[in-house]
């Protein structure tokens, strides 16, 4: 509930009629993208892009109260945008087998190995300073841990990548890797687990810290 009160002060100054023009749109846009036949990738920006500017004011008003705590919003935001173009390639691979560049999510475009390693410092370097404002956050103390192999796995790969050329390698822990032949698990499937234990914790890490900064008078007491 204390949650639900911080989001609600969040969106107070969004009217409902902003809301719903910019839900007509994005609808449009991935209707006019379809019809288009515009490749997958394109279909996402056209849908997601109407948004935009209402994050982009939410940010701002939550970093006006809260300061700190819209970097964190902007990290929950993004990273689970992220996970979820994991199960699309999920849900490609498992459920609809194609091959090659059609099993690649739906921003495939941007599933290179560079891409993958600044994604993984950004969000480990944002965790990391996150930490050093929440640090009695046990949540986000989690998403530290798990973001810290995440980061060392892509580090690994972009390595043998810059000294190879070698996309797509399987890195430390998926099947053929580094380590001990890795585990008898893909590189898509280790990395949507990798950030599904990723995601969850961060989530939980910002709910706990939105009732923490909506009521910071009883957390002090309950410390």
């Amino acid at each position: 509930m204390l949650a639900l009160q911080l989001h609600r002060r969040r969106f107070s100054q969004v009217s409902p009629i902003t809301v719903g023009l910019t839900i007509l749109i994005s609808l449009g846009g991935l209707s006019f993208a379809l019809l288009q036949g515009w490749p997958l990738w394109a279909v996402g920006v056209a849908t997601v892009a109407p948004w935009l500017p209402i994050f982009t004011i939410d940010v701002a008003r939550i970093f006006r109260l809260y300061q700190w705590l819209a970097l964190f919003y902007v990290l929950v935001v993004t990273q689970t945008g992220h996970f979820l173009e994991h199960v699309a390639q999920m849900i490609q691979i498992h459920v609809l087998a194609p091959t090659g560049p059609d099993a690649r999510g739906i921003l495939g475009t941007l599933d290179i190995e560079w891409v993958h390693f600044l994604w993984n410092t950004w969000v480990l370097i944002a965790v990391l300073v996150l930490l050093h404002h929440y640090g009695a956050n046990r949540w986000l103390w989690l998403t530290a841990l798990f973001s810290t192999w995440h980061a060392v796995e892509h580090a690994y790969i972009f390595s043998v990548y810059l000294t190879t050329g070698l996309s797509g390698t399987p890195g430390l822990l998926a099947q053929g890797g580094a380590l001990y032949g890795g585990l008898p698990i893909t590189r898509p499937d280790l990395h949507f687990v990798y950030n599904l234990i990723q995601t969850i914790p961060l989530i939980a890490a910002f709910l706990q810290q939105t009732q923490r900064s909506a009521h910071p008078r009883r957390t002090a007491f309950a410390r």
